[in-house]
């Protein structure tokens, strides 16, 4: 008897313990940013019909009546808003109307009030989660949140006695024992509910006669302390509904998310017989693997229900004729993989792992998913098409650094927001973030922080350099000489600083950085946020040194933002699952230099795009108006494209992890990408222009600083 009632204290003290803090390990959650729409905003009606199927709204014909719901026409689009808790509050969706005209928003109403609306925002996207050992999928909701229907539909498959049982029900059990007898095998199952509970919350799986002891005691216990309604609803968020991709999908939260992109407070009779039918064997009954199976459980479920007097012949009748509609189950479970990894580490300074994969929070991005996937479709479809054309490029695919690899990150140039973010080709096959990680010689793509450097000093882009080639020495410590040549191998004589950088001459940029001191030109470098280890040796003019892409998409906002460097920025928000707002981000910017320098390097770099290295943008059908400069390292081995309109900055490469030759340049490599994503990403305006500040002037059709132009 003493080693009985010990042995009932510890089990009683590990059901108080953990039941009454309800500890579930709850996964964080990393959304997108919201999306704005207002009349005016070029977007189509199949752009948003995506984004709202990203979003699990479900598409219906008939007039929306719900949240969650929408309408699709030629050239309009009702939606029924989803509510939604921002970190600023929360909001209650309501059914809206957007007319279209040419691709163009041109209003958007209220369908409540008929009133028009300026402005509008589609909930953030839920990227992907941050999970424990387990990675268990849970949203946590209460018994009042959870329909009865589904509540009581669970009762009638799985335990019809639990209201009037005691944790352990022996009628059932005899049931189930007489039927097993006849079949000769297990066929149905005594366990409570309360069972169920402690074997998935506080035990495990394998069957034991230890664990069925446990699992006894321990429910007759459960039941002294708790109510029916407690236990019930620990129940409905511990079950486990499957699997979505490596997640487990538990609670019936996230399964109704999953299987009918609703919220469980939304889910039809129809629907709640079907999840409470799947309980017993979730693969079994899938709606996705056996809908013939699980539309038949469903039924039987139903008319449990019916035979228990849960529900009248009528709604048994209705909800049996029910046709069910599933989400679509192709939505790609993690998205943007090397940016959650990119916050993950972000956040890690701030918050201890343990926290970040089991408390639930809620994380607020930058990242813009349509763009994200613009991004990873340019990137991954120009580096199939490079090694279709030139075989020798794909080398041995199951070495690793063989694989000709590639990266675009694109900031919004004003506020350093991270609007995309791939890391490489295929996150399955390397979790290498070359964004951050790769540390590459940057090549002619550091050549605007030369030309920078001169103009600083009074050069303006009329003035002249010599395109002729000369030899120094190769720096302080060594003896060695160094001679620049250009790719063309050819020298062009005298030249004006814009056609050396437009056509990228090596020899007259190496020249003008030795002139204006290459110190001064890592002085530059540095107020730009180039911080990788940078040495003032001539061949530094050349981009001979290491950055990380990050650090040249820093260095570069400045020319796009008047002369104000933007913070690349990932994290807007951090809030618990209360909703309190831990952290909030503000973007962060420093003013390098004048707003008169930045446009005339504006002017500089679109001559590049216009009629220099990068011209073959053009002729790939990219006609906004656009800076940038291509970048080609030593031997071919990086291929480079920065470029800008002026509200979003990208930066593209192309190269092999081992540092080997790919025989492309910028042009080649890397530019097709930046094209392909910002064509439909970077809504490029050829009327659009940067701001030109009062100071520039215009003398026989080239830019100056008010008081550096020529007078003869």
């Amino acid at each position: 008897m003493v080693v009985l009632g010990l042995y009932l204290f510890i089990l009683d003290y590990q059901i108080k313990s953990k039941f009454e803090a309800h500890r579930w390990n709850l996964p964080s959650r990393v959304y997108s940013d919201s999306y704005p729409l207002y009349p005016g905003k070029n977007i189509s009606p199949a752009d948003i019909d995506r984004k709202l199927k990203r979003l699990h709204y479900k598409k219906v014909l008939i007039p929306i009546k719900a949240p969650g719901e929408f309408q699709l026409g030629s050239a309009e689009i009702n939606i029924f808003l989803h509510n939604f808790s921002y970190p600023s509050g929360d909001f209650t969706g309501f059914p809206v109307r957007i007319e279209f005209e040419k691709n163009t928003v041109r209003v958007i109403q209220n369908l409540e009030t008929h009133e028009d609306v300026k402005t509008l925002k589609l909930e953030p996207e839920l990227i992907g989660s941050i999970f424990d050992d387990k990675m268990e999928d849970r949203t946590l909701v209460t018994l009042t949140e959870i329909p009865d229907e589904l509540s009581q539909a669970v009762v009638a498959v799985e335990d019809e006695r639990f209201f009037s049982h005691h944790g352990i029900d022996p009628i059932s059990i005899a049931r189930a024992l007489l039927v097993d007898m006849i079949h000769l095998r297990a066929v149905q199952g005594g366990s409570t509910l309360t069972q169920q509970l402690i074997k998935n919350y506080f035990l495990h799986s394998r069957k034991t006669l230890v664990r069925k002891f446990n699992e006894m005691f321990m429910s007759i216990l459960l039941e002294i302390h708790y109510t029916k309604e407690e236990i019930l609803e620990a129940y409905l968020n511990e079950v486990y509904f499957g699997q979505r991709g490596p997640v487990s999908v538990t609670g019936v939260a996230e399964a109704a998310r999953m299987y009918f992109s609703k919220e469980v407070s939304q889910l039809s009779l129809s629907e709640s017989a079907l999840l409470a039918g799947m309980i017993r064997s979730p693969g079994e009954y899938s709606p996705y693997k056996n809908p013939a199976r699980s539309h038949e459980r469903r039924n039987l479920v139903l008319r449990l229900m019916k035979e228990q007097g849960m529900i009248d012949a009528g709604d048994y009748e209705k909800a049996r004729k029910e046709k069910i509609i599933l989400a679509e189950s192709s939505h790609k479970f993690v998205q943007a993989p090397f940016f959650i990894d990119f916050v993950q580490a972000q956040l890690k300074a701030d918050y201890p792992n343990s926290i970040l994969k089991s408390e639930g929070m809620r994380i607020f991005t930058t990242l813009d998913l349509e763009a994200q996937e613009i991004a990873e479709t340019a990137l991954g479809n120009h580096l199939s098409k490079l090694e279709k054309e030139k075989p020798k490029l794909k080398k041995n695919l199951n070495e690793s650094g063989k694989n000709l690899e590639g990266l675009l990150v694109a900031v919004q140039s004003q506020t350093g927001a991270i609007r995309a973010f791939v890391g490489g080709r295929s996150f399955e096959k390397s979790q290498f973030d070359r964004v951050t990680e790769a540390h590459r010689q940057p090549g002619s793509a550091f050549k605007p922080f030369v030309y920078l450097t001169a103009l600083a000093q009074g050069h303006t882009l009329a003035s002249t350099i010599e395109d002729k080639s000369f030899t120094v020495n190769e720096g302080p410590l060594t003896s060695k000489n160094w001679t620049p040549e250009n790719y063309d191998k050819v020298e062009h004589g005298t030249v004006t600083l814009r056609r050396a950088l437009e056509e990228s001459m090596n020899i007259a940029t190496s020249r003008l950085g030795i002139e204006v001191g290459l110190d001064h030109v890592v002085e530059t470098a540095r107020a730009a946020g180039i911080e990788s280890p940078m040495e003032p040796y001539p061949s530094l003019c050349l981009g001979s040194f290491e950055v990380t892409p990050l650090e040249l998409v820093r260095a570069y906002t400045m020319f796009p933002n008047q002369g104000t460097r933007s913070e690349p920025l990932s994290i807007l928000n951090v809030v618990t699952r209360d909703g309190v707002v831990l952290e909030k981000k503000s973007f962060q910017i420093k003013k390098i230099i004048s707003p008169e320098l930045a446009y005339l390097m504006n002017s500089l770099l679109r001559g590049v795009i216009d009629r220099g290295t990068a011209a073959s943008a053009r002729t790939m059908g990219f006609h906004g108006l656009a800076a940038g400069k291509t970048g080609t390292t030593s031997d071919y081995r990086d291929s480079w494209f920065v470029g800008y309109t002026p509200d979003l900055l990208a930066l593209t490469w192309v190269g092999y992890d081992d540092n080997s030759p790919t025989g492309l340049s910028g042009a080649s490599g890397a530019l097709p990408i930046w094209v392909e994503f910002m064509k439909r990403a970077g809504l490029g305006n050829e009327k659009e222009d940067f701001p030109k500040p009062e100071n520039i002037i215009i003398v026989d059709g080239e830019l100056f600083i008010r008081g550096t132009e020529p007078h003869e």
